[in-house]
């Protein structure tokens, strides 16, 4: 199975690739869906539900979809400004790391039936840029850029 997406207003769609009798690949589409319109945050699947932020240009909240179907198990969009806008995503140690584009950074317990934040924290001397360079998670360090700015953190359990 093959998910793509892509924002400005065309959504995306998961693929089943098999093998055909001539022992070339034939893909058949299994759903298409507007509610992961991903930009450039990526998008994670853990557990059968896939993760990512759903917006273009016009912003964006993070959304979940159960992966074999497209329906959406839960959407931040719901709760408004409330709600956790569109950034990056990177999984490791069973959890994911989500950085906005403001450059909050949240840590996030995967769940198919709600959000649940486990902890976030806004990186010092933020540029007015948007934070578009996904975390990097490697040896218990996450790694955060911003513009020229590199910041490690220990993120070992202990």
């Amino acid at each position: 199975f093959v998910f793509a997406a892509s924002a400005y207003g065309a959504g995306g769609g998961l693929v089943k690739l098999q093998k055909d009798g001539s022992g070339g690949i034939k893909a058949e589409e299994v759903y298409s869906t507007r509610r992961m319109q991903n930009h450039h945050g990526g998008m994670i699947v853990v557990d059968g539900c896939l993760y990512g932020a759903n917006g273009g240009n016009e912003g964006g909240h993070l959304i979940c979809l159960d992966f074999k179907t497209g329906d959406v198990l839960w959407d931040e969009r719901e709760k408004g400004d409330e709600g956790v806008p569109k950034g990056s995503i990177a999984l490791a140690d069973g959890r994911l790391y989500y950085r906005t584009e403001d450059g909050t950074m949240l840590l996030i317990e995967p769940s198919p039936k709600e959000y649940i934040e486990r902890g976030r924290f806004d990186p010092p001397d933020r540029s007015r840029a948007p934070a578009w360079a996904h975390p990097v998670i490697a040896n218990g360090k996450l790694y955060l850029r911003d513009q020229d700015v590199l910041l490690c953190y220990d993120v070992k359990e202990k």
